[in-house]
């Protein structure tokens, strides 16, 4: 059984006495400070600890340069043995930690899991020039990964098969409202988007419902809150709208689209039930 059992914010000093986890497993430090900062705390609190990356062209999972097919993860629990273990949430994206989790899932005796995650001291705003739009203030990522299925969590979705699409959002109002264009009503039967408040710091969830602004205008999504960094909000969030889409019609699909910190609960959230899983 898989539960979420507590969460904390550590000072740098707690940190250091996290040491003695089996493997820690995290994702490139080169993407900027914040995850060199990140990736240095896991690689330091793990005995061992293993480079992650998912290759979404041939779905697979590519641990320490070894390649692991993402329906057959049976092996990696068996070279990195583990009663605890421990992923870097800051590094790593939605296909990488799931595909982890899902391997340490099938064990009768399961490690305990940890989630390491820095919070974003500031983003970088955009020149007054630049930010020509409401809740486009910030310089950030010029893309996403393309919506590629993930074995094993792809449920096949149809016109009577339709999932309940939630989203966590965040600065970047565009990603959601692609989603939406594309599906134009053919496989989700209905939209939950979810604010991030409190957020991080004061008027960043100001920025995210600018961003967003035309979607509310346009959808008919209900809306809901939760903290922005605080993964077991989001975690009951989901388990409440899975219990909720069961007693509607018996299909719980979800195709989570979020923030890293909610990411960590939807993600915890996926492993008690099956889902139609995704994340930009």
């Amino acid at each position: 059984m898989v539960q979420f059992i507590r969460q904390d914010v550590l000072t740098a000093s707690e940190i250091s006495g996290l040491q003695g986890v089996d493997v820690a497993f995290h994702g490139s430090d080169t993407l900027d400070d914040r995850s060199k900062h990140s990736v240095k705390i896991s690689r330091s609190i793990g005995r061992r600890h293993v480079l992650v990356e998912y290759d979404p062209a041939n779905f697979e999972l590519v641990l320490n340069g070894k390649r692991y097919r993402s329906d057959s993860l049976e092996d990696i629990p068996r070279e990195y043995k583990a009663n605890s273990i421990v992923l870097d949430a800051t590094t790593m994206e939605f296909p990488e930690i799931v595909l982890i989790l899902h391997a340490y899932n099938m064990l009768m005796s399961r490690p305990r899991c940890g989630f390491i995650y820095v919070e974003p001291e500031r983003y970088k705003r955009k020149p007054p020039e630049e930010a020509v739009a409401q809740g486009a203030a910030f310089n950030l990522s010029s893309g996403s990964r393309a919506k590629n299925a993930i074995p094993p969590f792809t449920r096949m979705l149809s016109g009577t098969n339709k999932a309940h699409l939630v989203a966590f959002l965040g600065f970047e109002g565009g990603r959601l409202s692609r989603i939406l264009n594309d599906d134009d009503g053919h496989f989700y039967q209905k939209v939950t988007i979810v604010f991030g408040v409190p957020p991080f710091q004061a008027t960043w969830d100001l920025h995210a419902l600018f961003a967003n602004s035309r979607l509310l205008d346009s959808s008919n999504a209900q809306v809901q809150y939760c903290g922005a960094n605080n993964p077991r909000a989001s975690y009951s969030l989901l388990e409440k709208v899975h219990r909720a889409s069961r007693g509607l019609d018996g299909q719980a699909g979800r195709r989570p689209v979020w923030d890293k910190a909610n990411g960590t609960g939807c993600r915890t959230a996926l492993h008690r039930k099956s889902a139609n899983a995704g994340g930009l």
